[in-house]
């Protein structure tokens, strides 16, 4: 990795105290981060494989919410040739945004670290259970941080610690690599040229007269019910913890129902030929020594139905919990819905959803300043300021095509102007729609109902 080597200045300074006390959040809340993490993974602590089984449900509320987020997101730079630089670096980032913004909705928070690589800029992201804070500042924006990478060798794992901390000399970041082949990943410290891949690494750099951190922390916008005053987020299911495990227990109940209540025969081993089971229905027939005549169907009545019910229960309790719609991970037809209550729930959605994307709407704008300030130390890069524009899909609790229906008719009773429509539904800027406006139908006035503008409307 030479994108310090070419920006930063080496440090001579005293080796910095490993990570210890020096996290800047409490034992319970990096607990509760690795849980999610755990959880995430279908492999939480109440689960075993066998007696409980998990519905991997925050996977699936993950999912859909960060669909729902990035639901036709449109995210462009332009302005100048800077600009021009911006949006092709920009372009991997967009690529892989949902899924990233999956894991933060799960886990509670997402880094984004970019850096030079060659003649372009690389951005790291870095899951929750990778990073640590080290230090705050004003309003609990994070100063400091840990970054840990793992390389597994045989049976032998490398870990990577990447420290970045402020001074008053501007942005310092260290990188120590550990090596263990034991439970403790920090076991012995190693030189940094034990992985090829880190090797170029320079153990201290600092990039001079920057004041504020080299990396933007996209933090989930929940209230924390373990740590109120933390720097951290939390996960989407934080206030669902309970419900979740209830509901993996209520699931694995409803399967045992299913085995357990299974057809089958006891019966006495004379019953049997040969005192053996027949070869296709050993799981039919279930053999009893007792030398006596018996014989017996077993044959339970299925109380599927109820646990069905329970379990849709705790379902429709997690979607509110979790400022979730009904119907998203629950059965809606289970249960009737009055149209107080459906509109409600979209809007529970709809708010969840919106404040998420102006927390990743933050984050990227202070992403895109942290590339174009290493834009502005690498050679060759244009100069020129730079804007950035965003266009959030909000279906979710709007019928698009009928506020297209109904912007057509405002336009035509004289209330709206025809380039209101190009801003909403096209992504225009207001200069760009009038243009297009006055250039493609001079008159403007009086719009056809389904067409406008050479855009058909659906």
């Amino acid at each position: 990795m030479d994108r310090l080597n070419r920006f930063a200045r080496k440090q001579s300074e005293t080796e910095i105290p490993r990570l210890g006390e020096r996290i800047a959040c409490s034992q319970r809340m990096k607990e509760a981060v690795q849980q999610w993490s755990e959880m995430y993974e279908n492999n939480a602590p109440w689960t075993d494989g066998t007696k409980v089984k998990g519905l991997n449900l925050l996977p699936a509320i993950a999912s859909e919410v960060a669909r729902l987020a990035t639901l036709e997101l449109r995210w462009s730079v332009d302005g100048s040739p800077r600009a021009q630089f911006l949006e092709q670096q920009i372009a991997p980032v967009r690529q892989r945004l949902r899924q990233f913004l999956e894991y933060a909705v799960g886990k509670g928070g997402l880094v984004m670290k970019p850096y030079p690589a060659g003649d372009g800029l690389l951005v790291e992201l870095v899951q929750a259970d990778r990073f640590f804070p080290l230090e705050t500042g004003p309003g609990g924006k994070i100063l400091g941080a840990a970054f840990l990478e793992q390389v597994r060798r045989g049976e032998k794992v490398f870990t990577r610690l990447e420290e970045h901390r402020m001074t008053p000399q501007g942005v310092l970041i260290q990188n120590r690599a550990f090596v263990s082949s034991g439970a403790n990943p920090m076991a012995q410290e190693a030189p940094l040229d034990c992985v090829p891949e880190w090797a170029a690494l320079e153990p201290k750099a600092i990039l001079q007269g920057r004041n504020t951190p080299l990396f933007v922390y996209l933090k989930m916008p929940f209230g924390n019910p373990i740590e109120p005053e933390g720097a951290l987020g939390v996960s989407i299911a934080a206030r669902a913890m309970d419900l979740l495990e209830e509901a993996d227990r209520q699931y694995s109940r409803l399967l045992w129902e299913y085995e357990g209540g299974e057809l089958a025969v006891d019966a006495d081993s004379t019953y049997l030929i040969g005192g053996r089971m027949p070869q296709t229905s050993r799981r039919l027939f279930r053999s009893l020594n007792t030398g006596a005549d018996f014989y017996h169907v077993y044959n339970p009545a299925f109380r599927d139905e109820s646990l069905r019910a329970g379990l849709n229960e705790l379902l429709r309790r997690i979607e509110f919990a979790c400022g979730l719609s009904y119907g998203i991970i629950s059965d809606p037809g289970q249960r009737e819905l009055t149209a107080t209550e459906i509109v409600s729930a979209k809007q529970r959605l709809f708010s969840t959803v919106k404040e998420i994307q102006g927390a990743l709407q933050q984050a990227l704008d202070e992403l895109l300043e942290v590339m174009n300030y290493w834009a502005d130390l690498m050679p060759g890069v244009p100069a020129g300021g730079y804007r950035a524009t965003y266009r959030w899909d909000d279906s979710i609790v709007t019928d698009l095509a009928q506020e297209k229906n109904q912007f057509l008719q405002e336009i035509a009773a004289g209330v709206r102007q025809p380039w209101e429509f190009r801003t909403r539904f096209l992504g225009e800027t207001k200069e760009q729609a009038m243009a297009a406006c006055a250039g493609g139908k001079p008159d403007c006035g009086q719009p056809e109902p389904s067409l406008y503008g050479g855009v058909t409307v659906e």
